[in-house]
Formats: C-alpha cells, structure tokens, sequence
C-alpha cells in the first residue's frame, strides 16, 4: 500500500511540475543531470520508436510532447483544447504553442478536415499523428486532460487567480451551459475556471478562448510557487490520475519533472498561438495556420525569445512572431487581437475626438453590442468586433445580418429595448459617426447592433484612427 501511494505521488509530482514550472518547491528535490535524462530517453524511446526517430529526437535535444483536453458531450468524444509542448533540454526552456480545433489539416487516412475532427476518429493516437504530419515534427509523448474532474482538480490547489478582461455571458438552455463571468480581478473556484477557460461566444470565438486559456495557464503557473499547494499533494495524486491520461512512463516523467524544477524558471516558458487568419471553404469555416511562423517560434535562439525578437522570413515578408512568457503579468490583454488581423493605421484626421473624449464615449455604453455581416463577405464582422474590442468596446456577438444587401452601415436595437440598450445604440452611432436616422429599433435584433454595409472599409479605417488615438 505504502509503495504504491509512493508512485502515485511521484507522478503526479512529474505531472505538475512539467505543466506547472519550476515553482513547485518540493520537500524532497531531484538532482537530475542532462545524461540522466538522455540516458532515461534513449531507454524509452527504443521502446516506443525505431532507431531513426529516436536518433532524431536525441539529436534535437527536445522532448515534444501533446496536450489536448477532451471532453464528452452526449457521448461525441472530442478534443477543443490541443497544445504542442516542447521541452529543450540543451538551451533549457520549454515552449507551448496553441493549436486552434478549426485549424486546416491532412488527417490520415480522412483526408482534409478540422483539426479536432482527428481526436473524434481516432482518439490522442490519431490527434498525435496529424499534428506531427501538420508541423512536421516528432511528438514522442501525449498527455489527454478530462474536462469533468477539471473543476474538482482546480479546487483542490484552492482556485487560480485570474484578471477577467469582460463580462462573460453566454446561456445554452438545451446544453444546459450557463456562463455569467464578472470583469476583474478574482480567485476561481473549479466550475468557474472551466467556464473561463472554455467560452468562446465573443467575436474572437476560438482565438479568444485561447488567449485565455494561455493566461489561466500563466494562473497557474503562478499558484505553483504558493508553498500551501503542497500539503494538498496526496489529494492532488488521487484526483490527477483521473485527470490526466499518458503514454508517459513514470520514470521519465520524473526525470522531466527534475529538469523542470531545477532547470527552468518562468521566465524560460514561453507560450504563442498557430499564427494564421479565419477562411471560408465550401461554407464551412477552418483556421488557415502559418507552419512557418510556427516554427519560427519553435526554434528561435531562446535569447531572441528572451528579448522578444522573433521574426519568421526577411525583407518585405517578414512577419512578427507573437508570443508571451510565464512571467507576464496573468491578465488577458486588452489589445490582444487575432492574428491576421488589420493593425492601427496612422494619419488620424484633425476632427478627430481626444484620446479623452474617445474613452469616455466608449465607458458611456451600458450594454454589450453585437456586430453583424451584411455585406456577405467573408470576414467583415470578425474585422469589425477585433478593432471595437481593441477599443474596449464589449462585443458580445458576432454573426451574419438577415440579409446581404446594406449598402450602408447601420445601428438597430430591439423595439421593446430598455433605456440602456437605447443608449448604448445611440453611444455606439456617434461613436461610429452613424447618421441619425440610421440608428432604428428593429424587431430582428436582440442587442444593440453594428450592421455592416458595403461601405464597411470607411467604418475600419475610422477606428483604426481610433485605434491610433487610444494608444498614444
């Protein structure tokens, strides 16, 4: 009974300590050498692989691991939550890329599809092979995350702190899902966190669920260096092996463990999302990743990472590389915008309103606003609702209007509205520079509504002069 609590223990100590930093002050500490650790993968992998993927991996010097969370809805097993963990042992840093579910790939043997479709055809073996196939590199190991014991694991280290950006409100009276999240600084609880981590019914949709599940990340991180955590270590064992499920032996797992511990510190945790931009194809919408600037991210010198650097190409397609450290303050940042996305674009018109004034209207709308597409054109809602959160304006909903045939922009409200969605609407035009009489209720809309026409170019040139203004 003692020995087998012993290995529990251990492994769950090898489990936190890789995915929760090198903050876990362990009563007892491993000493562990980087031949230990070789010497640990080389017997591994000459079990699990042939001799020219393990040469492979031992010659990068990396352990690339894959971590996806799953989740059962009405018996649909399925994958929303996928991370590429790479652990380098020579430079001595650990790099976390986000994989959108929607994002474009070969699944073997399925042909094109979204990325998530693999885990519901084949469970974490099939996920690990499309991903290796999409960037291209070996993944020796997954770690798979149940959703239901998330909420229970998350109370037991006694919550993570977390700075809400927004109010988070979405209700699915069929699915049984109510989300009602308040904006600021705050300790969740198990239930909570699972909906922080989860929502996505904002105009970011996907993107904007991993922004914030990169944060709770850094949250978490974060609680690792709380010494009370401890205590909790034999509870945290029992629930951690309902948690997690690995194709990780126990004996490496602790030899990682050691490395992290006693090699990488936060500010040597790195953590970027697949670059890329939101495409139609055939009706259907997928995340179209850029693997290059992934992989610029993945194997940048750990200095360029340090000091924030890291660009993928030269000369005129040079793009900037995204990422943050787990030593960034844990907050979801306000100017946080989807790849891909237009930036602010200088040359502001003298009539334009102060920094002041610009803030104050957007603090007078009392309601959330919705942005619709009535244009039909692929991308103008999401174009719309990223630039209107960069300002701070909450975006609650984002989709495609009745009709496509607006040939200007327009602001609609519901026709038995209250005082403050009428505010918000009327706010929201002069705001935008809406004409009067463009502002109307109408019995179609349930919030207050941006709808944009097919002038819509003049309506994102005007707030990215905004955009330009508020960050002077």
């Amino acid at each position: 009974m003692i020995r087998s609590r012993t290995i529990i223990l251990i492994i769950i100590c090898g489990l936190i300590a890789i995915f929760g930093g090198a903050g876990l002050r362990l009563y007892f500490a491993w000493h562990t050498s980087q031949d230990d650790i070789r010497r640990a993968f080389e017997n591994e992998s000459q079990k699990k692989e042939n001799e020219s993927y393990a040469a492979l991996l031992k010659e990068q010097g990396r352990f690339n691991i894959l971590v996806m969370g799953e989740d059962d809805v009405e018996g649909s097993r399925r994958s929303d939550t996928i991370l590429f963990v790479t652990i380098d042992i020579d430079d001595k840093n650990m790099r976390v890329i986000s994989l959108p579910r929607d994002t474009r790939v070969q699944i073997p043997h399925h042909g094109t599809q979204k990325l998530n479709h693999a885990f519901a055809y084949g469970g974490p073996d099939l996920l690990k092979a499309t991903v290796e196939k999409y960037l291209g590199l070996p993944i020796l190991y997954y770690v798979v995350i149940d959703y239901d014991s998330f909420p229970e694991f998350v109370d037991m280290v006694g919550g993570v702190e977390v700075d809400v950006q927004k109010r988070m409100r979405y209700v699915d009276r069929a699915g049984g899902l109510d989300i009602n999240i308040q904006p600021g600084q705050q300790l969740l609880d198990g239930k909570t966190a699972l909906k922080y981590v989860r929502f996505r019914k904002d105009a970011l949709g996907d993107i904007g669920r991993i922004q914030r599940q990169q944060q709770f990340i850094k949250a978490l991180v974060k609680k690792a260096y709380d010494p009370r955590v401890l205590i909790k270590f034999p509870e945290l064992a029992a629930q951690a092996m309902k948690i997690f499920k690995t194709d990780m032996s126990p004996t490496l797992a602790v030899q990682l463990a050691g490395f992290v511990q006693n090699e990488l510190g936060r500010d040597r945790m790195f953590f970027s999302m697949l670059p890329g931009e939101p495409v139609m194809i055939d009706r259907l919408s997928y995340w179209m990743g850029d693997v290059k600037a992934a992989n610029a991210f993945l194997n940048a010198p750990v200095e360029a990472l340090i000091s924030g650097d890291v660009t993928e190409g030269s000369g005129r397609n040079a793009k900037q590389v995204h990422f943050t450290s787990a030593g960034d303050a844990v907050t979801a940042s306000a100017d946080a915008r989807e790849p891909g996305a237009p930036v602010a674009q200088s040359g502001a018109k003298k009539d334009e309103m102060s920094k002041e004034e610009l803030m104050t209207l957007i603090k007078s709308m009392p309601e959330s606003v919705a942005v619709l597409n009535g244009t039909g054109k692929a991308g103008v809602s999401a174009e719309i609702s990223t630039r209107l959160q960069q300002l701070g304006v909450d975006v609650i909903h984002s989709g495609n209007a009745k009709h496509f045939d607006y040939q200007h922009c327009n602001i609609v409200y519901p026709t038995n509205a209250s005082e403050k969605v009428k505010t918000t609407a009327r706010q929201l035009g002069t705001l935008l520079k809406i004409p009067k009489n463009l502002v109307r209720p109408s019995q179609q809309a349930f919030y207050a509504s941006i709808i944009a026409g097919h002038d819509y170019k003049k309506l994102t040139t005007l707030l990215d002069n905004m955009l330009k203004i508020s960050n002077q």
